[in-house]
């Protein structure tokens, strides 16, 4: 888990104040960020409270840089679950000469919101995103609002009632600002105190004879279940086993690139107990999950380790690649784990990729290791190519 302290000591900049943010119209003005929901909060910037302050970024980067021009006086941290967040805006920052040069930020890239009590907290959400991960981290930080604190939460949905029915109940008195593309939230914290839920969730399945239990979160794939495609994944390892080079060697070094919760690298940590497994994922609590996971299954030749770039240590020494990409993104995901897996396999090891896009990532992975097998598993293809 990561944070990092950023606190700029170049020449001074050349800020330009707008004010409240700029248009609120839902038009998007020269130089502000893409999504509704970043510009409404943007909007509200003068809201802020003076003090320590949480910007909670779970859908994007954009707004980060935008809402510390408009209040460079207040001490920011930012919070994202995901390590490409965090690389994008300890990026833009460094690039962005308009950052006052004495701006106090810090970022993490954490399971949790950083400890400590916050004037004001701010969050963006999207209508499409996970509402259990909205519902958890928006409860993480009523309890973090200092008394007569301030939590300022947009959307990008103009009809919403969910929201605000939520932050009537965590929060109290709330106030809403109304656009024609979405709407901004506006919150006190009061002395009340809410009824806490517990967002951890354990869950198990049957690996042959094994009972695997898993632990999730919201904000995990796959949340409260075994994805269908790690389960065609699990039952790939069965290829594995019967491939004649590990007949006669035994598998010793194993990658899991997107572990998710970690069924799938606790699984090949059980069938394969000489070998170490390498669970890896950009997002906290994934890593986070899969440990609990492997903790769980006395899978002890697990670990877990938090990136985004699909840099993997040891490269070109091991024997096992597993993965499962996301669908989203135009094969960017999975053009980067295949390169990962080139990269890292050493000759004659195995990557198996699991996908319902067959035709794709069969000629891609030709073109890189100049041969694929697809497998039927159920309504999957785990697709195997040799290095």
């Amino acid at each position: 888990m990561k944070s990092e302290r950023r606190s700029r000591k170049s020449k001074p900049s050349k800020r330009r104040r707008t004010g409240g943010g700029g248009a609120t119209d839902g038009r998007k003005p020269a130089g502000l960020p893409r999504g509704v929901a970043d510009r409404l909060i943007l909007a509200q910037a003068d809201k802020i409270l003076p003090g320590n302050v949480l910007m909670i970024l779970t859908t994007g980067t954009a707004l980060g840089k935008h809402l510390i021009r408009e209040r460079p006086e207040v001490i920011w941290k930012i919070f994202t679950c995901e390590h490409f967040y965090l690389t994008a805006i300890v990026n833009a920052l460094s690039d962005d000469d308009d950052v006052a040069a004495d701006s106090d930020v810090e970022l993490f890239c954490t399971p949790d919101l950083p400890p400590g009590e916050f004037d004001t907290v701010v969050f963006p959400t999207d209508s499409k995103s996970s509402a259990e991960l909205t519902r958890d981290l928006l409860q993480a930080a009523a309890n973090q609002l200092k008394p007569g604190g301030r939590l300022i939460v947009s959307s990008n949905n103009p009809k919403d009632h969910w929201l605000h029915q939520h932050l009537k109940d965590t929060i109290g008195r709330t106030t809403v600002v109304k656009d024609k593309h979405g709407v901004c939230y506006i919150s006190r914290q009061s002395d009340q105190q809410n009824k806490q839920k517990c967002f951890r969730n354990e869950f198990a399945f049957r690996d042959g004879e094994r009972l695997i239990r898993c632990v999730s979160r919201p904000g995990v794939f796959s949340h409260r279940r075994v994805d269908a495609g790690a389960r065609a994944l699990i039952r790939s390892l069965d290829l594995v086993a019967e491939y004649p080079k590990f007949r006669k060697k035994p598998v010793r070094k194993i990658v899991e690139m997107g572990s998710g919760c970690g069924s799938v690298s606790t699984a090949a940590a059980l069938r394969f107990p000489d070998a170490s497994v390498l669970a890896v994922d950009s997002h906290a609590r994934a890593v986070q999950a899969t440990q609990e996971t492997a903790a769980l299954n006395d899978a002890t030749n697990v670990s877990a380790m938090l990136t985004s770039n699909g840099v993997v240590p040891d490269a070109g020494q091991h024997d096992v690649f597993l993965c499962n990409p996301p669908y989203y993104s135009d094969f960017r995901i999975s053009e980067l784990f295949l390169q990962s897996a080139a990269e890292t396999l050493r000759p004659g090891g195995l990557v198996h990729v699991v996908t319902k896009r067959l035709d794709w990532h069969e000629n891609r992975m030709i073109e890189l290791f100049a041969n694929a097998t697809p497998h039927k598993f159920g309504q999957y293809d785990v697709i195997v190519s040799r290095r």
